[in-house]
């Protein structure tokens, strides 16, 4: 199974990329045990695509 996934911020896309689940893992899944897995697979993707960085810039 194939799964297209873009990431978008503020509108805008800036990545795109084509995520794979082999069929014979799905085997006998249910639907819903199927969405899951393709949910567990889009935020494993999103984690290590996505890195936010912060400081304090002035403090009152």
């Amino acid at each position: 199974m194939r799964i297209q996934i873009q990431l978008s911020v503020a509108g805008q896309s800036v990545k795109q990329d084509v995520l794979e689940i082999a069929e014979q893992k799905l085997g006998e899944l249910t639907d819903e045990e199927i969405e899951s897995a393709i949910e567990i697979k889009i935020r494993t993707w999103v984690d290590q695509m996505i890195q936010v960085e912060w400081e304090v810039v002035d403090s009152d």
